[in-house]
């Protein structure tokens, strides 16, 4: 129980402050943009009105940069919105000073945009909060206060009065609004993330399932197979041992780290030399391998021939898929003899597995044998490569597998 409540107060954490550095950005960009707008009234006054003036289009000067310069969320975000919306409330003092005449339309215009959409803005940062209201009224009171006192002899109090008790209204529902859906677009996220672990959960489990499926019809299905037929061609020792090793595998399947493929970046091990152990196998049940390298000719050893390497899941992947076709030379070509041919060029290492037996009709193959489609070409195209079965009955078969580099 306990973890759950973290997780929840994790998230709900993240939450806040999400909203919070969205709300900040949101606010020194309206709150400047307004602000600048405020001082564009002020140059157009007479001059011995702009004289007067100044300090206030100075206020509203460094309000503006404060606010847009730099604009990011976080600690110094918000103490820039303080800083911003502080000078521009100071600006909206300033207009009582002597010799600033209320009765201009510029210092009207000024005076109105300052208090009822430059300093409102910053509403905008504290939208999530739940007293938002309490805090939007006892803001609007003296800002109200000043801008009625600011602009009372032009006549226009009350309609400056209405702009700003609408504008405020409008701001705070807009905060509101605008935490909701940041809020909106945190739960969605969140559900992606956990839509897309489970799906990761679940491919990761059907990764594994196949894994086990392919290591069992490879080894120990097949040694229960020569189990049925009495290990009739087989040696006993043989069949000893490959008894112990396919249950050495089942122990290693419940080990930690067991379906993970080898690193990438692991050191490259040459070909021949992986085959080695595949070769002793299946010779040891009977098979009659001759390997071959693209510029050698036959060889009863795969070691004996000078091949590429190769490291990291392709390795793994080749090597099991070419025991696999072993196994189904073994038990259903009807021949012992099986040519092996290890290719490679600069992008791809390929292998051709060959035997003269019964052959089959590719097409033919049930949808449920596990052979071919797990074992053998779902491995290879796992780990980017292809597989390419030339056969038909009478006629042998040919395998002919390839993985990148």
């Amino acid at each position: 129980m306990p973890a759950p409540r973290t997780r929840g107060r994790s998230s709900g954490t993240a939450l806040r402050r999400e909203q919070a550095d969205v709300g900040i950005v949101c606010a020194r960009l309206a709150g400047g943009i307004f602000t600048a707008a405020s001082a564009l009234h002020l140059p157009t006054l007479a001059p011995p009105g702009l004289a007067a003036a100044a300090p206030m289009l100075i206020l509203l000067a460094l309000a503006t940069a404060v606010l847009l310069v730099g604009r990011r969320p976080g600690r110094a975000g918000a103490r820039a919105l303080v800083a911003g919306t502080v000078l521009g409330f100071a600006g909206l003092v300033a207009a009582l000073a002597p010799g600033i005449d209320g009765t201009v339309p510029a210092v009207i215009g000024s005076v109105t945009m300052i208090a009822s959409m430059a300093v409102p803005s910053a509403l905008f940062a504290i939208g999530s909060a739940r007293r938002l209201p309490l805090i939007a009224l006892a803001g609007i009171a003296p800002v109200l206060v000043l801008a009625l006192a600011a602009t009372w002899e032009s006549g226009r109090g009350f309609f400056v009065a209405l702009s700003v008790v609408v504008c405020w209204a409008v701001l705070a529902a807009a905060s509101r609004w605008l935490a909701a859906s940041v809020e909106r677009a945190h739960t969605g996220t969140e559900q992606l993330r956990t839509a897309h672990a489970a799906e990761r959960r679940s491919s990761e489990s059907e990764a594994r399932r196949r894994y086990d499926a392919r290591l069992l019809h490879d080894t120990i299905l097949s040694t229960l197979t020569l189990v049925a037929h009495r290990g009739e061609g087989v040696a006993p020792d043989t069949m000893r041992s490959q008894a112990a090793a396919d249950l050495e595998l089942l122990r290693r399947l419940d080990r930690p780290g067991a379906h993970e493929a080898a690193p990438a970046g692991s050191e490259p091990v040459p070909l021949p030399g992986a085959f080695s152990a595949l070769g002793r196998r299946y010779e040891a049940v009977g098979l009659e391998i001759t390997w071959h390298s693209v510029s050698g000719a036959g060889a009863s050893e795969p070691a004996s021939l000078a091949g590429p390497a190769l490291s990291g899941p392709a390795l793994d992947a080749l090597v099991r898929a070419t025991g696999e076709c072993l196994e189904n030379v073994r038990r259903h070509a009807g021949v012992l003899a099986v040519d092996v041919t290890v290719a490679e060029d600069p992008r791809s290492v390929r292998v051709a597995v060959s035997d003269a037996g019964s052959g089959f009709s590719p097409g033919e193959v049930a949808s449920d044998r596990l052979g071919l489609a797990e074992s053998v070409a779902a491995r290879i195209e796992a780990v980017g490569g292809s597989v390419r079965v030339f056969s038909a009955p009478g006629a042998g078969t040919t395998v002919l597998l390839s993985v990148p580099r």
